[in-house]
């Protein structure tokens, strides 16, 4: 069975309260971990359990900061792209192709005016 890349907010919530369930019924943090779709940390299930306990349902709120989307554009579209024909490629690899990519593009940026000039002055 392939898990799906994406896990939305109302996912990631669903899957909280089942391991915060599971852990109020017995289960331990390493029980409760192996059972999980999303991968967490033991430590981090703990977290999570106290903040329950501490601030009720309001624990459960996503509180991620930060850009929502760090690739935007073409970029996202050939990353999603590449994923998904190469499923096995490792995040270094990926890595360094969106570099590579992103010198390219500007290079070709930087002549892009010089170009401009030429055909200026040639006219």
């Amino acid at each position: 069975m392939m898990m799906s890349l994406v896990v939305t907010m109302d996912q990631r919530q669903a899957v909280r309260r089942e391991m915060i369930q599971q852990m109020e019924q017995g289960a331990t943090a390493s029980d409760v971990r192996r059972l999980c779709p999303i991968p967490i940390h033991r430590t981090t299930v703990y977290r999570l359990l106290k903040r329950v306990e501490r601030e009720g349902e309001q624990a459960f709120v996503e509180q991620r900061h930060g850009h929502p989307t760090k690739l935007r554009g073409d970029v996202l579209t050939w990353v999603l792209e590449y994923c998904q024909s190469h499923a096995s490629a490792s995040s270094s690899e990926l890595q360094c192709l969106v570099a590579e990519r992103r010198k390219k593009s500007r290079k070709r940026a930087s002549r892009l005016p010089q170009d401009i000039m030429n055909r200026l002055g040639a006219c």
